[in-house]
């Protein structure tokens, strides 16, 4: 099997700021082989327009209304490729971040 990068440790200010975010759904998602109930998030930066959060054990982040300000705390990065359906060598990469914990910023309310 060939190396692949599978985890990318992020830096505080790679994604930009300020972060919103809404919550999607809970979901079991696989970490290392095993099922975790986790929160889903989608959000956005002035960097990144469109991304989605993955928060294990729901515990680690509040499930709130709307779209509010948020911090990420022990970010990564995981790269996952999908095949596009127009021919075979079409490939998009989704912007998939893990945190280990998101927390709502002080005056977190977008406006």
């Amino acid at each position: 099997m060939a190396n692949r990068i599978t985890v990318i440790t992020l830096k505080e200010n790679q994604l930009g700021t300020p972060i919103k975010a809404s919550v999607k759904e809970d979901r079991e998602v696989y970490i290392d082989g095993k099922r975790t109930p986790s929160r889903i998030f989608v959000a956005s930066t002035a960097l990144h327009p469109d991304f989605e959060i993955i928060v294990p054990y729901t515990r680690n982040s509040p499930r709130f209304e709307g779209r509010k300000v948020v911090e990420l705390h022990g970010v990564t990065l995981v790269p996952s490729a999908k095949r596009n359906n127009i021919g075979t060598a079409s490939r998009t990469l989704e912007l998939q971040v893990f945190a280990e914990e998101l927390v709502i910023s002080e005056g977190g309310q977008d406006k």
